[in-house]
């Protein structure tokens, strides 16, 4: 029971730094515990061993709370202001010539792409040796001056102003003002204050139209 007690208390702690750990956009914290291992005839450090390679196999940089504790976290993925939507700890404690090890996860859905439970699943999988599905993870937001999309910050030519063109064919100005975005070949349309067309250079770089012109920043 004094286990028991210890571990239920440190869940909590741990789903609150969860909490504080991720961005503060609306989001539904998931918890997933219960998954549960017995190891006979094997010595704790074993367990360690296991779970920190288990916990990076999945996320990152696991390390345990403090030496020979046998409480293992690892946090991630996270996004661009170094939020984590994921974390998880796995407890390795001795019984009689063996180990127990439990597994506990928590993410923030979204931005997160898979549940707690598939989290923990993964991790357990992956701690007893055998191949994890991958999880899923979110697409990689497009960089550069690409000649396929219009993503990045633009400088509207012959003004400080700055343009955020999203990945979903959005864009916000520096004065919060949003609009839409839209390329068919080298054929921009943008609807900004009504609708207007531009062309993009072979190099991905320019916007020129009217009765506006963009140089991308990349």
């Amino acid at each position: 029971m004094k286990y028991l007690t210890r571990f239920g208390l440190f869940a909590a702690v741990f789903a609150m730094q969860v909490a504080w750990c991720t961005a503060s956009a609306p989001a539904a914290l998931e918890m997933a515990a219960g998954l549960r291992t017995v190891v006979p005839n094997a010595p704790v450090s074993e367990c360690s061993t296991k779970a920190q390679a288990a916990l990076n196999a999945h996320l990152q940089n696991a390390f345990e709370t403090a030496p020979g504790v046998g409480i293992w976290l690892a946090y991630g993925p996270y996004d661009a202001a170094g939020h984590a939507s994921a974390a998880a700890a796995i407890h390795c404690f001795p019984v009689d010539t063996g180990y127990v090890v439990t597994f506990t996860c928590s993410v923030e859905i979204p931005p997160s792409l898979f549940s707690a439970a598939q989290l923990c699943t993964a991790i357990w999988t992956s701690f007893s040796g055998k191949t994890a599905t991958p999880l899923a993870t979110p697409t990689p937001i497009p960089t550069g001056c690409s000649t396929t999309n219009l993503v990045g910050k633009w400088k509207l030519d012959g003004s400080s102003s700055v343009f955020d063109f999203d990945p979903n064919g959005g864009f916000t100005d520096d004065q919060g003002v949003s609009g839409n975005w839209a390329l068919n070949g080298t054929k921009a349309t943008l609807i900004y204050y009504g609708t207007e067309t531009a062309t993009l250079s072979a190099d991905g770089k320019h916007l020129s139209g009217a009765p506006r012109s963009f140089t991308r920043e990349c």
